[in-house]
């Protein structure tokens, strides 16, 4: 039995996904105060399919090692048999998300607070001082030769 995938299913699972809700969470109220949180969302998906042919099919489309694999399920019989061919695929789909600030909106009007990555700050700081430290031991050994 060949397994036939429900595209509707499908189609409808990645229309959700790629929705307003993905970017703009739920508005919360507070004393007067608007907020509605926003995220950088990116997906992506990808589709495969596959084929072959059913036992004892057409024998000119058998690759090179299949004589070898039917003499042997032949076995000492004698009978030639075409072995089967084929190969499948399948269906994959990712996504990330984080989160990017929010808009508020009050008295003052409507502004946007970014979202603070600390991870991203701290990872920064990192690279800058190896940067640093590298420039300084070439300095150092630069000065050194003379």
């Amino acid at each position: 039995m060949r397994y036939i995938p429900d595209l509707s299913r499908i189609s409808e699972a990645v229309a959700e996904s790629f929705g307003v809700r993905q970017v703009y969470g739920e508005p919360v109220e507070r004393d007067g105060v608007l907020v509605v949180p926003a995220a950088r969302v990116s997906s992506g998906g990808g589709a495969g399919g596959g084929g072959g042919s059913e036992p004892g099919g057409d024998p000119e489309r058998r690759d090179e090692g299949a004589e070898d694999r039917a003499e042997t399920e032949a076995g000492a019989t004698g009978d030639s048999v075409v072995a089967a061919e084929g190969g499948g695929g399948g269906l994959g789909f990712g996504r990330h998300a984080e989160p990017a600030g929010a808009f508020v909106v009050d008295d003052q009007g409507v502004r946007w607070v970014p979202a603070v990555d600390v991870n991203r700050i701290v990872l920064g700081g990192q690279v800058a001082l190896v940067l640093v430290a590298a420039a300084v031991a070439w300095a150092v050994s630069r000065r050194r030769r003379r």
